[in-house]
């Protein structure tokens, strides 16, 4: 029977997979150090899987963590990543910015969500606050919430997911959950000793795994994946895949079929020799 491995699944995973996440919310999805040594034996896995994890991970460990990956997959097994594409965001808003006009929207757009998810300093930061600008003026933002969900896959129309329960029943059944407040309480109760000027310099206070650590294009995540002693680096999209039986939906695309983190997503593959 075939191992199939999801690592950094957040709430999209596959039941019969094994899918591993650092603080898991459905029983389908097991607890794990995704920087540490993954609960997997050597060679188990015949398809190893991550979507929009690798950039939230510090550069100096990037290549421990393709090791990870390369150790727990079997000989002939395939590795696919997907993540946001530096060249393509690049490309594109070079693109949007030397056509002027109306254009300058998406090319400012293109530059806040490439820097802010690695600067941000709380939680959100200033795409949230951009987010609900566009939300405030559905009728008259039409065309940019439209350009931010053909770019991100976020659709600022949909219903924000609750989970069951009121928010203390959910930190109860959840150890975890309780052990990462008192965290944050401690950490900021620390941060506010701190100078202000070093404060406001220096600290961020964003959720874990919220802020992106380092940006790759093709030629640099092949680079590591070689390195790792991986070959056969390929580049798939959202719908192509030499991995059998690959569930496109949910992992790469909605129920609509298209790209679930949209246009500015590079897929890749590489084989265990």
């Amino acid at each position: 029977m075939s191992m199939l491995v999801n690592i950094g699944c957040g709430d999209v995973y596959v039941e019969g997979w094994k899918n591993y996440d650092y603080m898991p919310h459905s029983s389908h999805v097991s607890q794990a150090d995704l920087l540490g040594r993954l609960p997997l034996s050597d060679a188990q896995a015949d398809v190893v899987y991550s979507s929009h994890f690798i950039e939230h991970i510090p550069c100096e460990l990037v290549s421990g963590f393709i090791s990870e990956c390369f150790r727990i997959t079997k000989s002939g097994g395939v590795l696919r990543l997907v993540l946001p594409d530096w060249e393509e965001l690049c490309d594109t808003y070079l693109s949007l910015r030397r056509s002027g006009g109306e254009q300058h929207e998406k090319a400012d757009f293109l530059m806040l969500e490439m820097l802010d998810q690695c600067v941000r300093r709380v939680s959100g930061g200033e795409l949230a606050a951009y987010y609900a600008r566009l939300n405030s003026e559905p009728s008259e933002q039409r065309e940019m919430i439209e350009f931010v969900r053909q770019r991100t896959g976020y659709d600022l129309h949909a219903p924000v997911r609750t989970l069951p329960g009121n928010r203390w029943s959910r930190l109860i059944k959840n150890p975890k959950k309780i052990i990462n407040k008192l965290e944050q309480f401690y950490i900021k109760g620390i941060v506010s000793l701190l100078p202000s000027t070093f404060r406001q310099q220096n600290v961020s206070l964003t959720g874990v795994g919220e802020k992106h650590a380092w940006m790759y294009d093709f030629h640099t995540i092949e680079c590591l994946l070689l390195q790792a002693g991986f070959k056969d680096v390929r580049r798939m999209s959202a719908t192509t895949s030499a991995i059998s039986d690959f569930p496109f939906e949910p992992l790469d695309v909605n129920a609509n079929g298209l790209p679930r983190k949209g246009a500015e997503s590079m897929y890749l593959e590489a084989i265990k020799p």
